[in-house]
């Protein structure tokens, strides 16, 4: 009998052992991640050295951003007939010459231009072909310009011709070109209008006009941009009953209407204030002051790359005219009000 229990107990001892060895072996427990290294203190910092400064999104003149075109073409008076309230001056010509400082807040490429900084020598000549026909032409030269700047010496220029239809009306047109600033391209404008005057007064008269006119530009390798526009302008003239002396203030205005599809054209609008003394025969002095909204720096796409309005700016002028009259016919001959 107890042969028979000590069997039945060994057998009780070999069925869980048997039953633990038909099930698989536990997988063993993943090993533990390293600890990180520990971080390398920052080293001291140097008194002298200059705290970090914050970065500035300054924007560098750069032609090939300008996106906004226009400038009057083949602009140039004659003083005289703001005197004489002449429309074409009497048969003969003029040359004459013009010293004009150009003065900014800021300019293309920065800084401030001051007085005497930036300066352009326009020499113009005007030719009375008859009695109801006037041609102009002028050229601008670069006399002063920021040390900062190494622009042309030839800045560009102009022609223009008026035919009077009356005493009081005449149509007037001018193509203008020149280098922009930095030359690394051209830029070329053609324009056309009406001009009309009336006398308010013996010593009072009043002129206005409108026209259209387009400008291109072309800078480099790139694609050539252009833009149209419509003008008008507008002046208010003092002068003696004789004709010695004259002051005016005159307004101009400028609108685009059709661009390219890489222009942004905004409206620009100048104001001008001038005198002539015109006492002595054959000579005109005159000056000008005019204030030119032609966009900001800030904003490239609003400014032209053109030293001559193409940016916010004012402009003091001093100018000289020559006079030469054809023999037997005087100012009688000139068609004025």
């Amino acid at each position: 009998m107890s042969v028979r229990l000590a069997l039945f107990a060994a057998a009780c001892t070999l069925v869980p052992t048997l039953a633990l060895a038909d099930q698989p072996a536990p997988e063993p427990a993943p090993a533990p991640a390293p600890p990180p290294p520990p971080e390398e203190p920052a080293p001291p910092a140097d008194p002298n050295d200059e705290p970090p400064r914050a970065t500035v999104d300054t924007t560098s003149f750069d032609a090939s951003e300008v996106r906004t075109l226009g400038v009057a073409a083949g602009e140039s008076i004659d003083v005289r007939s703001y005197a004489k309230d002449w429309l074409v001056a009497p048969p003969g010509y003029n040359i004459g010459g013009e010293l004009r400082f150009i003065t900014a807040a800021t300019s293309p490429d920065g800084p401030r231009i001051r007085f005497t900084d930036l300066a352009l020598l326009r020499l113009q000549t005007r030719w009375t072909a008859s009695r109801r026909i006037e041609l102009s032409g002028s050229v601008d030269l670069l006399a002063k310009q920021p040390d900062s700047r190494k622009d042309v010496f030839i800045q560009g220029g102009g022609l223009g011709v008026k035919i009077a239809t009356s005493k009081a009306n005449a149509i007037a047109a001018g193509v203008a070109g020149g280098p922009t600033m930095g030359d690394d391209g051209f830029w070329g404008s053609v324009g056309t209008g009406v001009i009309h005057r009336s006398r308010i007064e013996e010593f009072l008269a009043f002129q206005y006009g409108g026209g259209a006119s387009a400008t291109g530009l072309r800078m480099g390798d790139d694609p050539a941009v252009w833009q149209a526009g419509l003008a008008a302008s507008s002046e208010l003239v003092f002068h003696t009953p004789r004709g010695e002396f004259a002051t005016w203030l005159g307004f101009d205005l400028e609108l685009p209407v059709v661009h390219s599809d890489a222009l942004d054209p905004r409206s620009r609008l100048g104001v001008t204030v001038g005198m002539v003394f015109a006492a002595v025969k054959d000579w005109d002095l005159y000056t000008t002051f005019s204030w030119r909204d032609r966009g900001t720096t800030d904003i490239p796409a609003t400014t032209l790359p053109i030293v001559d309005g193409g940016f916010d700016q004012r402009q003091f002028a001093v100018g000289l005219t020559r006079r030469f009259s054809v023999r037997g016919k005087s100012a009688k001959w000139a068609l004025a009000l």
